[in-house]
């Protein structure tokens, strides 16, 4: 047990002892602005090294693609102490995954996991560096893959981003219609999203959070469809009444 394990057990300890569980630390203040969810120094530096790294123009697009998934590994492995467990490059019967992450057993024992039920029991990560933004038939593909696997959500790491403004005809506007239909959430994770994580601003977990929950609320307009006054009276009509 490293010296980071350790500092979580002690603060588990004393959290039990005035009668409170790290999931509800997280959930009341951490989401946000617990250092918990912050790489640690030695990580921070590795992720720093990549970072500044994949910014550099004369790498090519295959060793980017490979700068970007180091990245989403050390994000996810190291951001808080053995709460995933990660696997790169996993096979299915018909497909490759970039990063397969599910929740360890320390995570579930301590039920980390209810913090941030957008994650599900498992999700998949995929990290793309085409040449501009990621298209809709890649989109598309994404969303197949969770299909197969049984997974809500998918982060999809392009350093460029996604197609389109949200209209239904690209891949912003694909990733909402997924939503809508499939319960399948699709979050985007771009180079802005790393230079907030690379300048201490945010976690990976609060950002992915908050992009959850706003295309949740986007999509999720049946609140707002109500009765209208005239539905009984137009019913009759349609019936003879």
């Amino acid at each position: 047990m490293n010296s980071e394990e350790k500092q979580l057990k002690n603060a588990e300890r004393l959290l039990e002892q005035a009668g409170y569980t790290l999931p509800q630390l997280i959930q009341a203040f951490g989401k946000y602005n617990s250092k918990m969810l912050m790489l640690g120094d030695a990580d921070y530096s590795k992720f720093a090294m990549t970072y500044e790294q994949l910014k550099q123009s004369d790498l090519d697009k295959t060793e980017k693609g490979k700068r970007l998934e180091e990245l989403a590994t050390i994000l996810f492995e190291k951001s808080v102490t053995n709460i995933f467990d990660v696997y790169r490059n996993c096979r299915t019967s018909t497909n490759e995954i970039d990063i397969l992450l599910r929740w360890s057993e320390h995570a579930r024992m301590s039920a980390i996991n209810t913090a941030f039920p957008c994650f599900g029991e498992s999700f998949l990560c995929e990290c793309k560096n085409y040449n501009g933004k990621v298209d809709v038939t890649y989109v598309g593909k994404f969303c197949s893959l969770m299909l197969v696997t049984g997974t809500n959500l998918g982060i999809m790491v392009s350093w460029d981003g996604v197609t389109g403004r949200g209209s239904w005809s690209d891949s912003k506007g694909l990733i909402k219609k997924i939503a809508l239909k499939e319960n399948k959430y699709i979050v985007v994770i771009d180079k802005n999203d790393l230079c907030r994580i690379y300048n201490k601003e945010a976690s990976i977990f609060s950002m992915i959070y908050d992009k959850y929950l706003a295309l949740q609320t986007e999509v999720d307009y049946s609140k707002y469809i109500l009765k209208h006054d005239a539905e009984l009276d137009l019913g009759k009509i349609r019936r003879g009444l």
